[in-house]
């Protein structure tokens, strides 16, 4: 598949939360007694320190070097932001308070294409596992793997260690398929691997933010049938390219109501809110400001629509360029699935042609902080 070299840029909404305490039963008080809560006056607004869950599903096929080597680069300013909030309003007292407990699990974006043969890739890639141990041979990562948990958690006293952490299981290398399937991969992580027993039981915490990021320069190719991947020339004839089989076949494909109905179940029983966001395969132009996104005109917009090169067959009609060095296709579907999570504040696309990764880790940092506050009651 042809591929492309970007870096991404992360902004996620922000969200100011208001609520009321909710005193622990026998305590006329108990928010005061405790070190997470900021006790608010007539009229502010309360803040607790809720725990924050966070999964990245990374794409690791072969064109994301450099996205994967800065995003583990600006890691660290959003853990910053998180753990030493700032006071962006300039009232004395911090915009939310000190992030203390925050785990972080790994995905990839390689499933696999079962018994079909496609060159770089298996039956069943990282079968939507949380990733464990980093595939570099490079210091420091060399040999870093998870040993109690298969995801990462925050230490106050050693955030050095978790950026580290971070980067070396970030980094999955560009060896995996070029089938992304993104949404499926996030699916089988949270249902299928998350049941009673399974690998991924208990990294969720009731009383915890969600926030799912998928970072990616292709759309998403969950098919209902692996056969769908079938590369010989008898497929390929039937169903064209498997470059752009994806985008062409919409009816071979998983519904999209299938991941949202999945983040939705999340939603079940939690204190805080879980919120779906992107990083992908759109224009620039048309999500410019985070908080202001027509995500109608945009998946209407001609550049969002899937559109053979006429110049090479074997590639879509980029979503968006940067710098004459990189390109994204549409994510047409990855869109769409954010998409009601945005329009109720929770998630938002940003588009991957862009170079510069801190202001979008910063954003996100602002974004979970206006989020540790419990709903209203």
């Amino acid at each position: 598949m042809t591929r492309l070299l970007i870096f991404p840029l992360f902004i996620v909404s922000l969200q100011a939360c208001s609520c009321s305490e909710e005193p622990e039963p026998g305590s006329s008080d108990a928010a005061s007694e405790r070190p997470d809560v900021i006790n608010p006056g007539p009229g502010e607004e309360c803040r607790y320190a809720l725990p924050v869950d966070l999964i990245w599903v990374i794409d690791n096929s072969h064109s994301m070097r450099e996205e994967q080597v800065s995003l583990a680069a600006n890691f660290p300013s959003l853990i910053d932001m998180l753990a030493n909030p700032p006071d962006n309003d300039r009232d004395g007292m911090p915009d939310w308070p000190a992030l203390t407990d925050l785990r972080v699990a790994v995905l990839s974006t390689d499933l696999g294409v079962g018994e079909s043969d496609v060159v770089g890739c298996d039956a069943s890639g990282d079968d939507g596992l949380f990733i464990t141990a980093s595939r570099s041979m490079e210091p420091p990562c060399a040999g870093f793997s998870l040993t109690d948990t298969p995801w990462l958690s925050f230490q106050v006293d050693d955030a050095a260690a978790f950026n580290q952490g971070f980067a070396c299981l970030a980094q999955l290398g560009t060896t995996g398929c070029g089938l992304e399937q993104q949404l499926e991969a996030s699916h089988r992580a949270l249902t299928t691997h998350l049941a009673a027993g399974g690998p991924h039981e208990g990294f969720f915490r009731s009383n915890s933010v969600v926030s799912v990021i998928f970072v990616t320069d292709e759309d998403d190719c969950s098919a209902t049938d692996t056969a769908f991947y079938d590369g010989s020339p008898s497929a390929v004839a039937t169903l064209g390219r498997l470059s752009t089989r994806c985008s062409q076949h919409p009816d071979r494909l998983h519904a999209l109501n299938r991941y949202i109905q999945t983040f939705r179940n999340l939603e079940l029983d939690r204190r805080g809110d879980v919120m779906v966001s992107a990083i992908t395969g759109v224009p620039h132009d048309l999500v410019r400001d985070p908080n202001d996104i027509d995500y109608g005109a945009l998946l209407a917009d001609e550049r969002m629509q899937f559109r053979i090169d006429p110049d090479n067959e074997a590639r879509l009609i980029p979503a968006c360029e940067y710098g004459g060095v990189g390109s994204a296709s549409p994510a047409r579907r990855i869109v769409e699935v954010v998409r009601p999570f945005a329009e109720d504040d929770n998630g938002l696309v940003q588009s991957i042609c862009q170079p510069d990764l801190r202001p979008a880790m910063e954003a996100i940092g602002r974004s979970i902080g206006g989020r540790l506050c419990p709903p209203p009651i």
